[in-house]
């Protein structure tokens, strides 16, 4: 890997809050990129890797330009999040600010307006296309995977969900406390969310239920080697995420390309006087059956972001190890405020590390469509470039198939229909109405204590015993349950 920190004042040295690619490259090979600060303007670049000479060594290195695209004016306050849809048929750009506002911006054919103050002219016109509101502070938001709707969460204590394209809102979720994470399922049926109280919820993403939520468990024993000693894991139940006293803009939680999982940040174990920090996997078949994370990726510090390379590997050839037991390899980043971690699916500690490039804290990072180059942001005012070698970390996987199932935490019900009754002194019968019924939230799964965190905390075969069929049976509804939805247990 390359790392390169072009001395650039990307919004006249303000810290940067927040980082994205766009989903294509342009003409020339060359990546389009949206930042954003604490100041009021999104602003879009280009740039590119070519071969020069090195002044140092004379040798012939690749060297990273950057030209500025366009800049854009018409927040009142601080942006905290900005991001590109990933459809291709429309070129959106959504970005949310403290004041509550999201805008969506839309690549416009005609030629841009003059400058405002002393900015270059805009290469890039890119016009108003639509205004959507919360009541305060928007924290994070995200696309769905056909990239015309965003899900946006906010200090008003809600999720809400907008169609892009009309402005519309589809719905709102509320409930929360103050979220400030939020992630699309790429198949479409979730939305996750983390808030600052130690919880991530799952929400259905068309109607907006809240389905489940994940925020204590009961873990196995287990003695866990560290740079401080061994620490003693009790079996209790345990929080499993850190409390708001983190210091992090966002909780930036990530469902896997594929959707077999979601990679949530923020894991906060707390050991008698010792604290353990990571990264917790949840798989996706155990969402409706288990409270349990699947596996743990330690870290020295906390994490609180996660980022998947889009690029899929095919196994390491003579390894053994196989940490998620998947077909192929992912690899991804957990970020904490010094220093980006590289994991992939095949072990249980970091592949890489990549620290001591900002003399302030990292806020966000995104990786590049074509897997080659991650950008980090900081508050610093600048930004690192992390050009990676795709063929030192593997060969490419180009036939993948999901190995996951989607679990029914929700199920419709049929309604029944009620036979007319004639009305007395009529020539014709009249259906009788049927009450409304409203739909409650699917109740929770009750915790099993003996489902172990893989590998990490995984007990002995002998000491494992398999949980009780009444746990299963309590937490389906009985047939006469007049609920229009319920929760159903899959099979182990």
């Amino acid at each position: 890997m390359d790392h390169f920190m072009p001395q650039i004042f990307w919004h006249d040295r303000q810290g940067l809050l927040s980082v994205d690619l766009h989903h294509s490259l342009r003409s020339g090979n060359k990546y389009r990129l949206v930042t954003a600060s604490v100041q009021k303007e999104v602003r879009v670049w280009e740039f590119e890797f070519e071969i020069g000479l090195d002044p140092k060594t004379q040798e012939q290195k690749p060297q990273l330009t950057v030209g500025f695209l366009a800049n854009l004016v018409f927040h009142n306050q601080a942006i905290n999040q900005v991001k590109f849809s990933p459809s291709k048929e429309h070129d959106l750009l959504a970005s949310g600010d403290c004041e509550g506002r999201i805008t969506v911006w839309k690549l416009s054919d005609q030629p841009a307006p003059p400058p405002q103050d002393e900015m270059p002219t805009n290469k890039e016109n890119w016009v108003r296309h639509k205004v959507l509101n919360h009541n305060s502070d928007v924290n994070a938001l995200c696309w769905n995977p056909g990239g015309t709707q965003i899900a946006s969460v906010s200090n008003d204590h809600t999720l809400a969900v907008h169609d892009a394209l009309t402005g519309k809102r589809l719905f709102v979720a509320s409930n929360f406390r103050s979220p400030n994470g939020v992630c699309w399922d790429p198949m479409g049926k979730y939305i996750a969310t983390m808030s600052p109280d130690r919880r991530m919820d799952l929400v259905d993403a068309v109607k907006g239920t809240r389905l489940k939520h994940f925020s204590s468990a009961t873990l196995p024993p287990r003695v866990i080697p560290s740079a401080n000693g061994d620490l003693h894991l009790e079996e209790k139940v345990h929080k499993l995420f850190h409390d708001d006293q983190l210091f992090s803009f966002q909780r930036a939680l990530s469902f896997s390309p594929n959707g077999e999982y979601i990679a949530a940040p923020c894991a906060h174990l707390e050991l008698g006087s010792s604290d353990l920090y990571g990264t917790y996997f949840f798989k996706r078949e155990d969402l409706g059956t288990k409270d349990l994370p699947k596996a743990f990726y330690p870290a020295p510090k906390p994490t609180f972001l996660v980022r998947f390379s889009p690029i899929t590997f095919s196994l390491i050839p003579g390894t053994k190890e196989n940490h998620l037991g998947l077909p192929y390899r992912y690899v991804w980043i957990s970020l904490n405020k010094d220093a980006i971690y590289f994991y992939d699916s095949q072990h249980n500690y970091p592949v890489a590390v990549v620290d001591n490039i900002h003399l302030n804290a990292l806020t966000d990072a995104t990786f590049s469509s074509d897997g080659r180059v991650l950008v980090v942001s900081s508050l610093e005012g600048y930004c690192s470039f992390v050009r990676i070698n795709i063929s030192v970390w593997g060969e490419i996987e180009t036939e993948v198939v999901p190995t996951c199932t989607s679990p029914m935490l929700i199920e419709e019900k049929k309604q029944k229909k009620r036979k007319s009754m004639g009305v007395a002194g009529g020539s014709g019968e009249q259906p009788e109405v049927e009450k409304k019924t409203t739909s409650p939230i699917a109740p929770k799964t009750p915790k099993t204590a003996t489902t172990p965190l893989t590998k990490f905390f995984k007990k002995n075969s002998e000491a494992t015993q398999p949980a009780t069929s009444a746990a299963t049976s309590s937490a389906t509804p009985s047939s006469s349950s007049k609920k229009r939805i319920q929760l159903v247990t899959l099979d182990q």
